[in-house]
């Protein structure tokens, strides 16, 4: 079978649920590459899926300036399609670090989503956007800018204990936002696929009113 493109990577992670995809790293020993509960979608039905763009502030009230301009600005040319920004917020309790207009900037490259744990502004325009899907901690106006200093980007992080490094793939629907490591991200995504239709096969005798213990017998989960 031929290695699909990122952008098949991409559109095929975002057709399945994270629960599978973490019962997939188990068996490699990864038993927590979730993010938290406190991530959570600004909309039930957003989902997004990509390598991982990430970025740490840091908690600095100093204003930026020129430098400190001409850094973000450098972040921004390093924006690829299809990458899912990733911020650490440093747990910055009155920062919103991402917005509308950075939505519709990341759109014109090719990006369609992002991760923060922290704050986000402007979600009713984000919402109405209807093509940008966000996930983040809380809800927040102030502009980060004022607040915090971007200390680095592509470079690893953590969030909630759960390393992440540029390039590994972010998954993040309703059930969860999670990381899979890059060295293992097609076999997990083969190895899904295919828990996916083995699930819909047990839903599908489910629903025809096989006996359980035959379904277990056949060697499928519940």
């Amino acid at each position: 079978m031929a290695k699909p493109t990122l952008e098949q990577l991409c559109r095929g992670f975002e057709e399945v649920y994270t629960p599978a995809i973490t019962e997939i790293m188990e068996e490699y020993g990864l038993m927590n590459q979730w993010l938290g509960k406190d991530i959570a979608p600004l909309d039930r039905n957003m989902k997004v899926a990509g390598p991982a763009f990430t970025m740490r502030w840091i908690n600095d009230p100093v204003p930026l300036g020129e430098e400190g301009k001409r850094y973000i600005g450098t972040l921004n040319d390093a924006l690829e399609p299809f990458m899912v920004p990733v911020i650490d917020s440093g747990n910055a309790p009155d920062s919103g670090y991402w917005g509308e207009l950075m939505c519709n900037l990341c759109l014109k490259i090719g990006i369609t989503g992002a991760v923060i744990d922290g704050g986000v502004r402007d979600p009713d325009y984000i919402y109405k956007l209807g093509r940008f899907n966000m996930f983040a901690k809380f809800i927040c106006p102030h502009e980060a800018n004022k607040r915090s200093q971007l200390e680095s980007f592509q470079k690893p992080i953590f969030i909630n204990g759960v390393k992440i490094r540029p390039g590994d793939f972010i998954v993040a629907e309703i059930n969860g936002t999670i990381v899979i490591p890059k060295e293992i991200v097609y076999e997990v995504y083969d190895k899904t696929r295919e828990i996916v239709e083995k699930e819909s096969e047990t839903r599908k005798m489910i629903n025809q009113g096989v006996p359980i213990d035959k379904i277990l017998d056949m060697g499928y989960n519940l």
